[in-house]
């Protein structure tokens, strides 16, 4: 299994130790998934560590909301190569390795309930989160072919402090302002998340392709509903 991030700090360190913690081999690569040629790095560096590539999970995080009024070109650059113009490059570099090797593949990616719904001060998140949605169903249409599955999962309110932009109340407790648009009156957790990625990649799944599957509690059925 390879990870990736901008650079190989401790959050990487962490992740690495839980994976090979269960008997894996993992590896950390560096590098900035907005330029092409560090994509085309890393994953030959990662074919020529493991050999083959049959999962990718795209799941990066960047930019910050701002009001469209005062939404600065930086950010807006920052949230589409990230979060879209990443998705794009590093998709590409799988597929096509997964074409060369035969025996199809699963790619799953990251998007978010923004990607269907508009919140204030999520124009450049929201617009990167529904490219990502669309680029799902295209690969879908484009590599069925080729045995290769896309699908996206949309996370809601989640136990992480970029969600909340500061520490959730609790594990487990969603503050009043977020209580009552989510049926479940929980927010997901890293758990929730996992495995919805895992069914997506697992044989459990393998007639389902260009899919968005909400792992959001029921907050975009009960916007739905209003």
């Amino acid at each position: 299994m390879g990870i990736n991030d901008l650079h190989d700090d401790d959050d990487a360190g962490k992740t690495l130790g839980l994976i090979r913690a269960m008997g894996r081999e993992a590896e950390f690569f560096a590098g900035d998934i907005s330029d092409s040629a560090q994509v085309g790095a890393m994953f030959a560096a990662f074919l020529e560590r493991f050999g083959r590539i049959d999962i990718l999970v795209n799941n990066p995080y960047g930019g910050t909301g701002e009001p469209f009024l005062e939404l600065s070109e930086e950010n807006w650059d920052q949230n589409l190569d990230v979060g879209l113009k990443g998705f794009f490059l590093c998709s590409q570099q799988a597929a096509r390795a997964m074409v060369a090797q035969g025996g199809g593949g699963a790619i799953v990616s990251t998007s978010s309930v923004h990607g269907r719904r508009a919140w204030k001060n999520d124009t450049a998140y929201g617009a990167a989160k529904a490219g990502v949605l669309r680029l799902t169903e295209s690969m879908a249409v484009d590599l069925g072919e080729h045995g290769i599955r896309c699908n996206a999962i949309m996370p809601g309110y989640m136990d992480t402090d970029h969600v909340f932009n500061e520490p959730p109340p609790a594990l487990g407790i969603l503050g009043d302002r977020h209580r009552d648009i989510v049926p479940l009156r929980r927010p997901g957790t890293p758990e929730d998340i996992g495995r919805a990625v895992v069914f997506l990649c697992s044989p459990a799944a393998g007639c389902i392709t260009g899919a968005s599957l909400p792992v959001d509690g029921g907050l975009l059925a009960a916007s739905a509903a209003e």
